[in-house]
């Protein structure tokens, strides 16, 4: 459902006073501004047609632009699907596909959605809740979001048509899209995002940015765009998970772990009792005996630890916890940095 008039829709916060430049109404916190849907005419939208000129140069940059972001990604996926929200006359998505192999499917309400049908698999002239699809890989939409009367229901729907491991990209105007404009007037918008609420936004339905940047070009009106690449939100329960099977991948069976530091409270404890650990190792006489769940800290013993592998907790110190073990004799092959097990793949 959309905010109440007075709630900001990104971030929930009630708006003090009443609108101001523009009729819009601005959050005091995340810095969102939008307005009454009911100044956007849907009818006129859906009657027009050829909006973009594509002999304009500006046309030309901001398609090189959405291009070269879009081909790095598509090739993450083995057999892409891509979902254009607001595809215009298709022109983006012919580009891509001459590239590289995929289903480009669209999304358009204007008129323009019948050039559109000319050079995409699909183009669906219907909200994106009202779709039913096979889930997409990537969801794009350029400039669409700011048009939208409720931006959260709308990211509702665009969840429910991403595949588990899919993207989002998303760009819109940067405020008014141009730094030297205090307001947007353009009748159509009815959002002004900032970075902060858009963030704010993508995280309330669910996402998580990867990336979150400013500048992007649409148009020399519009010369300032922010521009979103976002993926699902993982719950505690997911990243925990995750997090246990680096270890299990990348140390490979039983291993114990030597030095019982910071790094060991911040970065395996709080794992300690899913992790096929067999010892708590440390140098510091004084750390011996000291229990941490089942097992108690201890030096290192030849006879009971030359079978296992070694996790060196320590990220400052893990070159000379490194370089002390191999002057013992320790096959480097046995040994793992913990920067290795938390370093992105």
């Amino acid at each position: 459902m959309p905010a109440a008039d007075n709630t900001c829709p990104c971030c929930s916060a009630p708006s003090p006073g009443e609108p101001g430049a523009g009729d819009y109404r601005a959050c005091p916190y995340c810095g969102h501004r939008w307005r009454a849907a009911d100044l956007f005419d849907a009818a006129r939208y859906e009657s027009l047609s050829d909006r973009n000129d594509a002999e304009t140069p500006w046309f030309k940059r901001k398609m090189d632009s959405r291009q070269a972001l879009l081909l790095p990604l598509a090739g993450k996926f083995p057999a892409v699907r891509i979902l254009e929200v607001g595809c215009a006359e298709g022109e983006l998505g012919r580009r891509v596909k001459a590239q590289v192999p995929l289903r480009y499917d669209g999304i358009e309400l204007s008129r323009d959605a019948e050039r559109a049908q000319q050079v995409l698999d699909q183009v669906f002239q219907m909200p994106a809740a009202n779709i039913t699809a096979p889930a997409y890989d990537l969801i794009v939409s350029f400039h669409v979001l700011e048009h939208i009367a409720a931006p959260g229901a709308e990211l509702a729907a665009w969840s429910q048509l991403l595949a588990e491991n899919g993207r989002l990209i998303i760009e819109v105007p940067n405020r008014a899209g141009h730094p030297l404009l205090d307001t947007d007037r353009n009748p159509e918008h009815l959002h002004q995002f900032t970075p902060a609420s858009l963030t704010l936004l993508l995280t309330a339905r669910g996402f998580a940015c990867e990336s979150l940047t400013t500048g992007h070009y649409e148009s020399p009106v519009y010369p300032d765009s922010i521009r979103a690449v976002a993926v699902r939100s993982l719950s505690a329960t997911q990243r925990r998970s995750r997090l246990i099977e680096r270890f299990r991948e990348r140390i490979g069976g039983p291993f114990v772990v030597y030095g019982i530091g910071g790094d060991f409270t911040n970065y395996v404890e709080p794992l300690i009792d899913d992790l096929d650990i067999e010892a708590l190792l440390d140098t510091a006489p004084e750390k011996w005996g000291r229990r941490i769940g089942k097992h108690a800290v201890a030096a290192y013993d030849a006879g009971q630890h030359d079978e296992l592998q070694i996790l060196i907790c320590s990220i400052k110190f893990g070159l000379n916890i490194k370089r002390h073990l191999l002057a013992q004799g320790i096959s480097p092959t046995r040994l793992v940095g913990l920067e290795e097990i938390y370093e992105p793949a």
